[in-house]
C-alpha cells in the first residue's frame, strides 16, 4: 500500500470544505499572501483570528456566463462531479430561487473519520450585475450520523462578476473548521493543493450543455 505523506493527506480532504458554494466579502488585498497561481487561477491565505487554521481566498478567470455558473453552483447532486473527495451530496430544501440548504459528506483518508456538513446558502445580484452568495454552516439541521464528524464552522462567500457574453471573473473566500482532533498545522500543510484541481473541475463542468445552456434567473438583471 502506498504511504501518504501529510501533504497528500490534507490535500485528499479539504477541497469538499474549501469549494461549498457562498458568497461576498471586502478584504484588503494587504492582508492575503499569494500561495499559489496556475495561469489566471491565484491560491492565498491569511490568519483567521479565531483559529489557527487559515483563510482561503482564490480568484480566477472562467469561460462561462454567471447564468452558466449559477446553474452549476445550485446543481448539488453534480457536486460528486467537481468536487474533490465528495461522496455524497443532496438538497434538503428549497427556500425561493435565491435560497437553499443542502448536505455533502466528504470522504476523509483513513485514520480520520468522514465528514458531514449542513450549509444555508443564499445569492442575489446587485445593481451593477455582480452576482453575490453567501453560505453557512447549519449543523444541528440534522442529526449527527454515526461515525461521521459534523462539521460546524463554515463561512464562505463568491463575487462572480461579468467580463463579456461569456466569462466571468471570480472571486471566493472561504474560513472553516473541519473539526474533529486534526491539529491546524496539518490542516494548514495542504490548503492550497485540493482548490486548484477543484476548480479545474467546475471550469471543465461549466462547459457541458446543461449548463451553457442554462436560462438565465429570473431575478437577473437585464
Amino acid at each position: 500500500m502506498k504511504r501518504l505523506t501529510l501533504k497528500h493527506w490534507t490535500a485528499g480532504f479539504l477541497p469538499l470544505i474549501l469549494f461549498l458554494p457562498t458568497f461576498e466579502t471586502n478584504i484588503s488585498a494587504n492582508e492575503w499572501t499569494l500561495r499559489q497561481e496556475k495561469g489566471d487561477l491565484k491560491v492565498y491565505t491569511r490568519a483567521n483570528a479565531d483559529s489557527g487554521i487559515k483563510e482561503v481566498r482564490i480568484t480566477t478567470l472562467m469561460e462561462t456566463s454567471q447564468s452558466g455558473l449559477m446553474a452549476a453552483l445550485c446543481d448539488v447532486p453534480a457536486y460528486l462531479d467537481w468536487v474533490y473527495k465528495c461522496s455524497e451530496a443532496r438538497r434538503l430544501e428549497t427556500v425561493s430561487e435565491q435560497e437553499f440548504f443542502y448536505y455533502t459528506k466528504s470522504d476523509f483518508p483513513f485514520p480520520a473519520s468522514d465528514r458531514d456538513l449542513i450549509v444555508h446558502s443564499w445569492h442575489w445580484q446587485d445593481n451593477h450585475g455582480v452576482i453575490h452568495s453567501r453560505s453557512s454552516a447549519r449543523p444541528d439541521y440534522l442529526p449527527d450520523n454515526k461515525g461521521v464528524v459534523r462539521i460546524r464552522e463554515f463561512n464562505s462567500t463568491w463575487k462572480i462578476s461579468p467580463v463579456g457574453p461569456d466569462k466571468v471573473s471570480i472571486e471566493y473566500e472561504v474560513k472553516t473548521n473541519p473539526g474533529g482532533s486534526l491539529p491546524a498545522w496539518v490542516i494548514n500543510l495542504g490548503i492550497t493543493s485540493g482548490p486548484v484541481k477543484t476548480m479545474e473541475s467546475l471550469a471543465a463542468m461549466v462547459k457541458d450543455s446543461r449548463y451553457r445552456n442554462a436560462p438565465v434567473p429570473a431575478y437577473f438583471r437585464h
